[in-house]
């Protein structure tokens, strides 16, 4: 029996550009993603208690778990520090009473869920590790 189709350079060429374009549609994507993920996280971890406590968190890792066509979840982690506020009214005999209280960093989780509305990736829920 002959054969009815046979691959051209041309062909080949094509299906690798496509497969090309794809995959860098892809990483443009995940990328977008990280960077939303990156942004609720810091809005998550960084909060502060008016004259009481405050928390900072520097961003170690972000990673995809499970992607899909309006969901996403993504992992993020990183380095919360909490800084404990002295009362600034507060009458103490040293100078040391009157500085901020820092407590050691320590290691931080949060599953964020992702919902896309229009383009944009929006904040559904949040489950801390």
């Amino acid at each position: 029996m002959e054969k009815l189709f046979r691959p051209n350079k041309w062909f080949v060429l094509f299906c690798g550009s496509l497969i090309a374009v794809w995959l860098g549609l892809q990483y443009v994507s995940n990328a977008r993603i990280e960077e939303a993920s990156k942004i609720l996280a810091l809005e998550v971890f960084d909060w502060s208690w008016p004259e009481k406590v405050s928390s900072k968190v520097e961003i170690t890792g972000v990673s995809i778990l499970n992607k899909g066509e309006n969901e996403a979840k993504v992992r993020v982690r990183g380095k919360q520090e909490f800084v404990r506020l002295v009362n600034a009214d507060s009458q103490s005999k040293n100078d040391e009473g009157n500085s901020n209280v820092q407590i050691p960093p320590s290691d931080s989780a949060v599953v964020l869920t992702l919902y896309r509305s229009n383009r944009n990736w929006v904040l559904g829920k949040v489950e801390f590790d």
